[in-house]
């Protein structure tokens, strides 16, 4: 399985958030109906947490640096989050990890071009997160309110990141990945981030082939580069068996050299610790070459998000 104390790991993938100081409506607000745990399902981790609570979180592991992925800040103020984050940094409360920066950005706003060109003006952001998570038959993983993929206006300042040098944080379901490849080619300098193994959630043969053939889809792609993550969030009841196939066949369609391997911290500790999701990668890649797994948890996360570490 692997000692985990010798393995480096960049974490490239993590939320961090300061309820005491700053405002996130999905944690924060109480939902009709519900009790004071903030979002339904979300009571558990609806509590503050920064850079001190994740390292006693990493249970020994040799996690190095991490990049912070939006947190659902406030809407009406997403460049708080970057402020917030940069002044982490500043003072070394971030105790010395943040090495990059995903802030959100509506991209389908009139304001868009502000955003983009006030997250550019941070020396840690290296790429935009507007999520796209839509199916039309099932109106509990609709999480954006419209299909953007088909909104001129937001294809139209997607093209934006380019001019301000940052990648694309791609979070949808099988649906969407076609059209997103369309996306990927027609814009080969925009880099994009497949979140979360592409987030497989159905699990029979059409539900499969359909993540299969947008995930070959994506990565016919050079500009296109996937991190295996919060796969709690499609299979709560995970275990290593469950997830191994989608890992491994994840990077058979992407390549060692365009994988990356993430926490979702503390996301996912709705579904494990972070002892369970580090040790899984490990035994899952126990006959990988130590090179190999060196890219995988570490050295292409640093390289296709151009940490200075």
């Amino acid at each position: 399985m692997g000692d985990k104390s010798n393995q480096k790991i960049v974490d490239a993938h993590v939320h961090w958030w300061d309820l005491d100081n700053n405002y996130y409506p999905w944690l924060m607000d109480k939902p009709e109906g519900e009790d004071d745990s903030g979002l339904s399902g979300a009571g558990p981790i609806a509590n503050t947490y920064v850079a001190s609570l994740f390292l006693k979180h990493k249970a020994g592991y040799d996690i190095q640096a991490v990049v912070h992925i939006e947190a659902q800040w406030d809407p009406t103020d997403s460049l708080g989050e970057t402020r917030w984050l940069d002044e982490l940094a500043r003072s070394g409360d971030d105790k010395g990890l943040l090495a990059g920066l995903v802030g959100f950005a509506n991209l389908a706003a009139d304001n868009c071009e502000h955003l983009l060109e006030g997250h550019a003006s941070s020396s840690l952001m290296r790429s935009i997160r507007h999520m796209l998570n839509r199916i039309e038959d099932n109106p509990a993983k609709c999480w954006a309110p419209e299909d953007f993929t088909l909104n001129p206006d937001w294809l139209k300042n997607y093209e934006l990141l380019k001019k301000y040098q940052l990648g694309f944080d791609l979070m949808c379901f099988s649906n969407m990945m076609q059209r997103m490849a369309d996306l990927a080619h027609k814009h080969p300098d925009i880099m994009i981030y497949l979140e979360h193994a592409g987030m497989p959630h159905e699990f029979d043969g059409p539900g499969n082939e359909l993540w299969r053939s947008g995930m070959n889809a994506l990565a016919a792609n050079e500009n296109v580069v996937v991190k295996i993550s919060g796969l709690g969030t499609t299979m709560p009841n995970w275990d290593e068996a469950m997830i191994r196939p989608y890992v491994l066949e994840t990077i058979d369609i992407f390549g060692i050299d365009r994988v990356m391997f993430a926490s979702n911290f503390p996301t996912d500790k709705l579904f494990s610790s972070m002892d369970t999701i580090w040790q899984a990668f490990l035994s899952i890649t126990a006959d990988f070459s130590q090179d190999e797994r060196n890219k995988l948890f570490a050295e292409n996360a640093i390289r296709h998000y151009r940490l200075d570490i």
